[in-house]
């Protein structure tokens, strides 16, 4: 199948290319407020969101499977700009061992607390520093039917690449804040959300724990814990049954534990 497209790039010195890798640094990003998202499931749910797409980079020699032609009409049918890239400047720009030739750059949203009505299950990111944790934790709330994640004192920001990567994409169809975490704890608690800290150190186990049907599960960073924020509130503080002598296990793991004990018993 021929693909039609607007531009193809070969040299490493292309100042466009320069530009794609300049945004491997967050502030760069940030300043931007442009990211990328590689991979065919990555783009496939990127575009099928609300997310405005600024250019499809494509690179036909390292495609895998077969569906990459009917992915690529559906960003020709939103218009979207179409660049081939030469195998070695695909590979500049990748953040993978083996890349599959396609990735997006699309313009960031603005993710600050906005006044809002929120329902249903929301898991707090609080100060995760490691974007595969984030991108695991979202990607696990997704199929455990958890609509709302939030970022509390942002270390790693959702819009980096490997966040995006290890959540598959799932990122573009969640419910987002990124803020401090005062913010979120006061969007919390003006829609009367239960507030559940996981605390190792705490006295009640998470088995069997019913939740409200609002509720806001909180996970910590493995290195800064939970924010003192979250700590001076009335709320829930619940730990998961650890044996063997293990007395920590990491965020994304954690997290996943908690999500599933809460969602499994959420009130109906």
């Amino acid at each position: 199948m021929n693909t039609s497209t607007n531009k193809s790039i070969t040299s490493l010195n292309n100042p466009e290319l320069k530009f794609l890798i300049s945004l491997r640094k967050n502030k760069i990003r940030k300043s931007e407020k442009k990211s990328l998202a590689e991979g065919f499931r990555e783009n496939n749910l990127l575009v099928s969101s609300d997310y405005q797409i600024d250019t499809l980079y494509i690179c036909e020699e390292l495609f895998v499977g077969e569906n990459n032609y009917a992915l690529i009409d559906s960003f020709n049918k939103k218009n979207i700009r179409i660049v081939t890239l030469s195998k070695k400047a695909f590979e500049a720009i990748s953040y993978r061992d083996k890349p599959d030739g396609l990735m997006s750059l699309f313009l960031q949203k603005n993710l600050s607390v906005k006044e809002d009505t929120i329902e249903g299950p929301v898991l707090v990111a609080d100060q995760i520093e490691k974007p595969g944790n984030l991108g695991t934790m979202i990607r696990t709330a997704k199929s455990l039917g958890i609509q709302n994640i939030f970022c509390s004192d942002e270390i790693t920001d959702f819009y980096n690449p490997n966040v995006i990567r290890a959540s598959i994409g799932h990122l573009f169809t969640m419910n987002k804040y990124s803020d401090t975490s005062s913010k979120i704890i006061e969007l919390l608690l003006k829609n009367k959300y239960q507030i559940i800290l996981l605390n190792p150190d705490a006295k009640k186990l998470i088995n069997n724990f019913k939740p409200e049907n609002n509720f806001a599960l909180i996970i910590g960073s493995e290195q800064y814990g939970i924010s003192e924020n979250w700590n001076e509130l009335d709320c829930e503080h619940l730990k998961i049954e650890s044996k063997n002598g293990v007395d920590s296990i990491n965020a994304s793991s954690a997290g996943a534990i908690a999500m599933w004990e809460l969602c499994k018993n959420e009130q109906k």
